[in-house]
């Protein structure tokens, strides 16, 4: 049984910061491509930065086309795998979140509100042209990167890597108002509150009175911010769970049955079915055994 493996940052002797930036042509090229057709779940952060070209990218078993401009957010333990036929151009990045905020005054949030809805379509179009503030900086960025080591260096790359960050903020929510609007925040609310509880609160009314607040008001909230019912935001999140337990190949169907809160594996089976139109064996066949 094919498993996803789990990867954590590695720092080495040449590389003190959790942090890295690769060409991604270079990026290809020095991968084999057996390594890239497999998922891999991270214990950190990537972005994908396209400056030419299209491609498409996997993220939690969804495939994404991208091109020219657009920049891919995989937030920490997310699932993903390339495409090593992708003829793009551009950079990748990865971070932790303690390198990312480490030292600085400012709330982790400010720098991963990017990551916030990652769970439906994790691809932001911005402005990628040579005169555009984000891509000079990440042009320097890199630059830097691949620079001799100095005194300032790391100092340098984390104070350039965090503009950076702010940089692309302005493109993540066209709607400027929908970030401070009520339904906006209430979104946030019910998401943090699903990610915490969706294995034992599986209906809008549970969140609703945990937020103090009716249900019509989170589905107002849910459709506003990420065009879904909150319904159905709490059985994606469910199944994308699921999903990730059948892919790690180490839990049977009884065993993830009781991990996620289900009373009868057959419950599990039932709703898997009901909205994926397969049942979890037919998935961990159809996914994971057809030796894409």
């Amino acid at each position: 049984m094919d498993t996803i493996r789990r990867i954590n940052f590695k720092k080495t002797e040449d590389k003190l910061f959790e942090f890295e930036i690769v060409d991604l042509q270079e990026f290809f090229k020095t991968r084999p491509t057996k390594i890239l057709l497999e998922n891999f779940r991270m214990n950190f952060y990537n972005i994908l930065y396209i400056t030419s070209g299209e491609g498409k990218h996997e993220v939690d078993f969804k495939v994404y086309d991208f091109k020219a401009g657009d920049m891919i957010l995989i937030g920490k333990n997310q699932v993903h795998r390339f495409f090593p036929d992708t003829k793009a151009t551009g950079y990748i990045l990865l971070f932790t979140e303690d390198y990312l905020c480490a030292d600085s005054k400012m709330s982790i949030q400010d720098f991963l509100e990017h990551f916030n809805s990652p769970l439906y379509n994790p691809i932001i179009n911005i402005d990628v042209s040579e005169e555009s503030s984000n891509r000079i900086l990440i042009d320097l960025l890199y630059k830097e990167y691949k620079a001799e080591d100095n005194a300032v260096k790391g100092s340098l790359l984390k104070s350039l890597f965090r503009s950076f960050m702010l940089a692309i903020s302005k493109f993540k929510k066209p709607n400027e108002q929908r970030e401070i609007s009520g339904s906006y925040k209430r979104f946030v609310e019910f998401k943090n509150l699903v990610e915490i509880h969706y294995k034992e609160k599986k209906t809008v009314q549970d969140y609703a009175k945990m937020m103090l607040v009716s249900q019509k008001t989170i589905n107002q909230a849910t459709r506003a911010v990420v065009d879904l019912s909150a319904k159905q935001f709490i059985i994606d999140r469910i199944l994308l769970e699921i999903k990730r337990y059948i892919d790690q190949g180490e839990y049977t169907i009884n065993e993830i049955s009781d991990l996620m809160g289900f009373d009868e594996p057959s419950n599990l089976t039932k709703f898997f079915k009901r909205y994926e139109g397969i049942s979890p064996k037919e998935f961990r066949a159809e996914y994971f055994d057809s030796g894409r």
